[in-house]
């Protein structure tokens, strides 16, 4: 605020204190305050109320014989010209012997110009302006003191007070003195007036009202067109405030007939929300010309050719500001005036804007929001307005808790739930997981549908949170001191941008560390998978070992024996008896049988060895698979029979076959070494696990016709060998192919072993290497068929169903 304007703000306190300081609080009306000193005229102080001010007022003016010093309000001149008790008081004064001067300071406006003009002309007053006086007083001949809280406009004084206390008179003739020596001729300022100038000044107005008030006043009393730069919420206030929107279109109107030169221009941001569009297209529709700014300064201001006002404060909710500037300086008005052609020059009109909005089309842009409250409002409004995806990168634990507090977390789940897909990256902690995923009675986390949160690594230089949205919209939001509590305390600067190469760098930047997360869970799990295979591996060298050493330890164990046998033989052989001779080769014949099972027992883990070595190769036709045509029904009675049958005796199991090929034949395409290994290994299983007197089910069909054959207790064994198997057909093309279920009445499949049944070195048995399930497996997929097995309804024992393609 310049010099003048610090004086007129403290000469109008003075005369606010002098006011107060004459209430009926302080002063008795019409009593004497008399000096204590003899021979001293009475000091009295008066108040006097409607009437009553009539007298005083008159004796004032019958005193006066030098000088009448007046200062007065904008409303005072037309008190003067008006009232007839003051107008009456010019005639006390002329009819007087003596010359009286009298000098009057009031604010010359437009309005009370007339008056100043009449006042002006009258002999012997001088008149002077300064602007925003308030406050009413006169004093005569440096003796009495007399003043009104209130002036109305033409209207009758309603109370005054009079003094003749020296202290007082002497304050306010030096309040006068320092305005009339301030204040310029009412000749220049009526002038100025007529001429459309103004008084060069800046000053702050600090008042709601106040601001209100000189805001309707700038837009009614401009002759020329203005310039505003300011938020969307000026015009939620123009909107709000009929006074002020009338002023408005008041001068649109003048402008339409051509009284005044130029209209109204404004740059404003247009954001993309419904509200601000159809508010924007109400103020296009009465004249005002609009454009929008992607970068709009933080200072709103409006510029006229003579006047400007600006201000750092915005509002959102149609409020008027609590403090502005106001200034006529040239070299303000002109730089503000260059600020606003720039602004002008790069915007887009608002109709285009408006257009770009609705088809989906907007312009590109980024900006730097340094208000934290707008921030959030973005925040929300960006997860709020997705339409597909939302990707967000939290820096810390107290940030997910800032989210909670202002309810982001929530939004995100109600987002899920329209099918938007949602992923969060976080620092890996285990409160984090408890804050997005809550854990439900058992202790498990919540799984929400279509939110997909990751942990990474906590790093130092990842400072802020990252909001993407649709891949078109991006959030960066400093973090400033993570240990407050609020959103809006804790972050800094942000930046908003739809720019598409600053999108793509910060989607490219969640893509690549998401990608991470997955490599990260990737190599964890290859890696306990790889202990864990490690772990099976030395289980399965140790089983093997012992495996191949039984047999072949038999095996040497027996050599040896009939290699004494022998010697003995061959040197007592004309001592031999037959009963001896006939007794020996009995011994030979155990340990021959002996030498046999341990050799064909370790035939069948070397090859079994030799076939898992093969499938691994992954070679083409590894397993050296020949197909021909073969009757499966023949192939499974050959291998019961050759292979099987004497295990099968020794449990007394019952075998239940069911065929349903004609002519008890069913041909299909096959190796037939590798479908005897098949059918031995899958026997042998359901043999090894069948108690004692037992039964065995196996059934050749395919499984579409078999459900209308059989009934009764199978008949959810048939439903579940049907599911069994289709669900693992890799399509949906149905194939020509003979299915093969093996039912025991063993002690079923373990449900920790079922995941894996198929898997190398997996067993439920005390013996064995775990590879026969995992050699069949490849060999009938090798084959062309599936295989797959379930525990039976009924709770006893298991099923195994595999299929293979039918023969022509």
């Amino acid at each position: 605020m310049d010099e003048d304007g610090d004086l007129l703000k403290t000469t109008n306190d003075l005369l606010d204190q002098d006011s107060s300081s004459s209430r009926p609080s302080d002063l008795l009306n019409n009593n004497e305050r008399v000096d204590g000193k003899q021979g001293k005229q009475n000091t009295v102080s008066t108040i006097a109320y409607g009437e009553e001010t009539i007298p005083i007022i008159d004796k004032f003016a019958m005193n006066c014989r030098r000088d009448l010093n007046l200062c007065i309000d904008k409303n005072g001149p037309s008190v003067i010209i008006n009232v007839p008790e003051i107008t009456k008081l010019y005639v006390i004064f002329k009819s007087t012997s003596v010359q009286i001067r009298i000098r009057i300071v009031t604010d010359i406006t437009s309005d009370n110009m007339g008056y100043c003009k009449q006042i002006a002309k009258k002999n012997g007053v001088e008149l002077r302006h300064i602007s925003g006086i308030k406050g009413n007083f006169a004093i005569s001949d440096d003796r009495e003191y007399i003043a009104s809280a209130v002036l109305h406009e033409s209207k009758p004084l309603t109370e005054i007070i009079h003094s003749n206390a020296k202290e007082i008179v002497d304050q306010n003739q030096l309040v006068f003195e320092t305005l009339w020596k301030k204040a310029i001729s009412a000749e220049q300022r009526i002038s100025e007036i007529e001429d459309g100038i103004l008084p060069i000044q800046t000053y702050l107005i600090n008042n709601k009202g106040e601001s209100l008030t000189y805001v309707q006043n700038f837009v009614k009393n401009a002759n020329t067109g203005f310039s505003n730069s300011t938020s969307i919420g000026y015009f939620k206030l123009l909107n709000h405030n009929k006074t002020l929107l009338q002023a408005y279109l008041n001068h649109l109107s003048k402008y339409k007939e051509g009284k005044i030169k130029g209209g109204v221009r404004w740059v404003t941001y247009i954001e993309n929300k419904k509200e601000d569009t159809e508010l924007i297209k109400k103020f296009l529709d009465i004249g005002i010309e609009i454009k929008h700014v992607r970068n709009l300064p933080p200072l709103y201001f409006s510029v006229s050719q003579k006047q400007c006002v600006t201000t750092v404060e915005d509002i959102s909710n149609g409020e008027m500001l609590q403090r502005i500037i106001h200034t006529t300086e040239p070299p303000y008005i002109l730089h503000y005036q260059a600020v606003f052609e720039e602004l002008w020059n790069i915007g887009i009109d608002a109709q285009e804007r408006i257009r770009q909005i609705e088809t989906g089309t907007s312009l590109e842009t980024t900006k730097v929001i340094e208000d934290p409250v707008k921030t959030k409002q973005y925040f929300i409004d960006l997860v709020q307005n997705a339409k597909e995806e939302i990707m967000i990168l939290f820096p810390s634990l107290n940030a997910v808790k800032r989210e909670v507090i202002m309810g982001i977390i929530d939004l995100l789940k109600k987002k899920s739930a329209e099918n938007i897909g949602i992923r969060i990256l976080s620092p890996v902690n285990e409160h984090i997981k408890e804050l997005l995923f809550p854990k439900d009675v058992v202790g498990k986390y919540k799984v929400i549908k279509n939110i997909i949160g990751r942990g990474i690594q906590k790093q130092d230089n990842l400072i802020s949170t990252i909001v993407i949205v649709d891949r078109k919209y991006v959030l960066a939001i400093e973090l400033k001191d993570d240990f407050k509590e609020l959103f809006e305390e804790a972050i800094g600067v942000s930046t908003y941008s739809t720019s598409k190469p600053t999108v793509l760098s910060y989607v490219s930047i969640f893509e690549s560390l998401w990608a991470q997360t997955i490599i990260a869970d990737n190599l964890k799990t290859a890696n306990e998978k790889l202990i864990k295979t490690e772990q099976i591996e030395r289980e399965f060298i140790n089983t093997a070992a012992h495996e191949l050493r039984t047999p072949t330890q038999a095996i040497m164990g027996y050599t040896e024996l009939d290699q004494n046998v022998f010697e003995d033989l061959l040197k007592n052989i004309r001592i031999t008896t037959d009963d001896e001779l006939i007794r020996i080769i009995n011994h030979l014949k155990i340990h021959f049988d002996a030498i046999s099972r341990n050799s064909t027992r370790l035939n069948e883990l070397i090859n079994n060895l030799l076939d898992v070595a093969r499938i691994e190769s992954n070679s083409i036709n590894s397993l050296q698979i020949r197909k021909e045509k073969l009757d499966l029904v023949k192939e499974i009675n050959d291998s019961i029979k050759t292979e099987l049958e004497q295990k099968i005796k020794n449990k007394n199991i019952e075998i239940d076959v069911i065929n349903d090929c004609i002519d008890e034949q069913c041909w299909i395409y096959a190796d037939r070494l590798r479908l005897n290994q098949i059918i031995n290994n899958l026997m042998g299983n359901a043999i090894k696990f069948t108690n004692q007197n037992g039964k065995i089910h196996i059934i050749i069909e395919n499984i579409s016709n078999l459900d209308k054959r059989v009934t009764g207790e199978r008949k959810n064994d048939i439903d579940s060998s049907k599911s069994c198997i289709e669900e693992k057909r890799e399509d949906n093309k149905a194939k020509d192919e003979i299915f093969v279920s093996i039912s025991d009445t063993g002690k079923g499949i373990s449900p920790q072993i079922m995941p894996k049944l198929f898997e190398k070195f997996i067993t439920g048995s005390s013996t064995g290497t775990g590879l026969g399930l995992y050699i069949t497996r490849k060999l009938v997929e090798a084959m062309g068929g599936r295989i797959c097995a379930f525990n039976n309804n009924d709770g006893v024992g298991s099923t195994f169903v595999f299929s293979l393609p039918r023969g022509g």
